[in-house]
């Protein structure tokens, strides 16, 4: 069995450090020199987004929407199973949930 006692709270630990990190990145980021640093950053955007890995990925992601709404694409028909398997299976919960109600509301007034 594992030592529950050395495993509380390092999830924490890690996200406080994570927010310090953030924290120090955001004061260096503002206080630079500003206007400049964002156009900069601006520049490299505009630059980055006519290159053509950025250009392969638009690609790559509108074949994945197509591919995501042709239900007559294997993973569009897939995602069409999944979206139905869930509504009746959340009908099936609803309508157990409802039944358990009606029973415990009428098992209450009996009493």
């Amino acid at each position: 069995m594992a030592d529950e006692s050395n495993g509380g709270g390092g999830g924490f630990g890690w996200f406080i450090l994570g927010g310090l990190i953030g924290l120090v990145a955001g004061a260096y980021i503002a206080s630079g020199p500003g206007r400049s640093q964002v156009d900069s950053f601006k520049s490299k955007t505009i630059e980055l987004s006519g290159s053509e890995p950025v250009q392969k990925a638009r690609e790559a992601a509108q074949r994945a929407r197509d591919m995501v709404t042709d239900p007559d694409h294997p993973v569009g028909k897939a995602i069409q199973d999944g979206v139905a398997a869930a509504k009746r299976k959340r009908e099936e919960l609803e309508s157990a949930a409802a039944r358990k109600m009606r029973q415990t509301n009428g098992e209450e007034g009996e009493s």
